[in-house]
Order: structure tokens, then C-alpha cells, then sequence
């Protein structure tokens, strides 16, 4: 009998001790990193008068298409506001231009000012949707092999979810402080932007 309880106990033992280096092992696995292509964008926007001109460099593929649009944040959303993130804009674009990658990955996209007096919010995109077939090979049709990272955001676009990138910067009034003959930087919410010096 002895031998017996003996025999039971080595076995349970083993079998658990076999159940903890088998959780151990998966415990200790790495996460695989996100997959896809990475895309980088940086930037600047020069208001300059009632032209906004974006200027960016990022990894795009020559002839890339990147486009820009304001949203208006309306007469009542003040300067601090809308250098903080703070203010609502229009979902809707009041005006919108696009430009072209060229073989360096720079681009350039002219933005006319509605309104100097007013307040805005730039949005400059890569929306795979609207690219030649070469550049959607890269990224997908609707960007399902465009990598995660800072910047990516999900949107839709004629109805379609799409994955893409974007930056942003706050377009203040042309009587704000740095609201004409400035350059201000493209970056991502919350992360501010501010004037170039």
C-alpha cells in the first residue's frame, strides 16, 4: 500500500510540475512585432498670407498621392483652444488640394486659406483608396498592409473603412500670433504643435 501512495504521489508530481513548465514556456513567448509596411511622414505648413503650403518629406513611393484639407473650428473656438486640440471642428472639409510624392519622398500641397480671420484645423492624409495601382500593391487597396504606428488611424472614405496616415497641424488666425508669414509643424494629436523658429 505504502508503495502504492508512493507511486500516485510521483506521478501526480510529475504531471504537475510537466503543467508548469509547459505555462512557464508560453508565458515567455514574444509577441510577434506588427506587420505591414511602415510609412513616415514629417512636415511643415507656411501660412502665408490666404496660401497654406504644406511642404513634407516621408517613404513614400514616387508619385504618391498626399492630400490636404481644413476643417473650420467656427468664430467662437479661441487661439488657445485651437493650439491645445481643445476646439471642435467641422467634420467636413471646406476646401481641399492635393500634391504628389516625388523620387526623394518630398511633397508639396497648396492649400487655399478660405478665410484668414478664421481658425482651422489641417489635415494632411495618405489614403490608400486614392493611389495609382503600383502605390496600392505596396499598401492595399484599403490599407490592410500599412504597418501600425504613430500616425495610422482608420477612417472611411466613400463608405469603405480605410487604414491610412495622417498629420496635422492648427491653422490660427492671420491676426493670431504667428498667423501669417509663420511656419508651424505637422505632427500628431495630442502632440502639439507649434511654431517653427
Amino acid at each position: 500500500m505504502r508503495n502504492r501512495l508512493k507511486y500516485i504521489l510521483a506521478v501526480s508530481l510529475f504531471l504537475l510540475t510537466g503543467c508548469r513548465v509547459e505555462m512557464a514556456t508560453e508565458l515567455s513567448q514574444k509577441q510577434d512585432a506588427p506587420s505591414g509596411v511602415r510609412v513616415d511622414i514629417t512636415g511643415t505648413v507656411l501660412l502665408q498670407g490666404k496660401e497654406l503650403i504644406v511642404e513634407g518629406q516621408s517613404n513614400l513611393p514616387e508619385d504618391s498621392t498626399m492630400s490636404a484639407g481644413l476643417k473650420d473650428y467656427g468664430e467662437f473656438e479661441s487661439y488657445a483652444r485651437v493650439i491645445n486640440w481643445q476646439g471642435e471642428e467641422s467634420e467636413e472639409y471646406v476646401t481641399e488640394s492635393t500634391g504628389v510624392v516625388d523620387e526623394d519622398g518630398n511633397f508639396q500641397i497648396k492649400v487655399q486659406r478660405v478665410n484668414p480671420e478664421s481658425r482651422y484645423k489641417l489635415e494632411v492624409i495618405f489614403n490608400p483608396a486614392i493611389q495609382k495601382s503600383k502605390v496600392q500593391e505596396i499598401y492595399g487597396l484599403r490599407g490592410e498592409d500599412i504597418a501600425p504606428n504613430i500616425g495610422y488611424f482608420d477612417f472611411e472614405y466613400n463608405e469603405n473603412p480605410i487604414s491610412g496616415m495622417i498629420k496635422v497641424a492648427p491653422i490660427v488666425s492671420i491676426s493670431d500670433p504667428n498667423g501669417d508669414a509663420a511656419k508651424w509643424n505637422l505632427t500628431n494629436i495630442p502632440k502639439k504643435s507649434r511654431p517653427v523658429k
